[in-house]
């Protein structure tokens, strides 16, 4: 692997208090952690960071915020299976195939925060 690499994505919230960020470019790789950037928003926001554009063309979840009111970092991980497909109980870094995408919910109207994905790839 590289060393690590970021992304930042911001978001501007509409006066419903909800706002999306999808990056320009994307990814193969694997995720480090997440640094929440609360900025202005309303407490009570809500965040979802998912990968979209994959070749499968499945979303995957990576993090999901609820009442992310400060600043903070985040280390998500993914649930390890087994042959069979039976979850393992062991965790591993989260894989990115696509393009990242945060979503906000709750966040204020007309409101700036956001975050910065720390990932690596080959």
């Amino acid at each position: 692997m590289t060393e690590p690499k970021t992304r930042k994505l911001t978001v501007v919230t509409g006066t419903d208090g909800a706002g999306t960020a999808t990056d320009t470019i994307s990814i193969i790789g694997w995720l480090y952690a997440v640094e929440w950037i609360d900025g202005d928003f309303a407490d009570g926001v809500d965040g979802t960071l998912t990968v979209i554009n994959s070749e499968s063309a499945v979303v995957a979840t990576l993090l999901t915020l609820t009442d992310a009111n400060a600043d903070a970092m985040y280390y998500p991980t993914a649930a390890e299976h087994d042959a069979a497909g039976a979850a393992t109980g062991n965790r591993s870094l989260a894989v990115i195939n696509g393009t990242l995408k945060l979503t906000i919910a709750q966040g204020g109207d007309t409101k700036t925060g956001g975050c910065i994905v720390f990932y690596a790839s080959r």
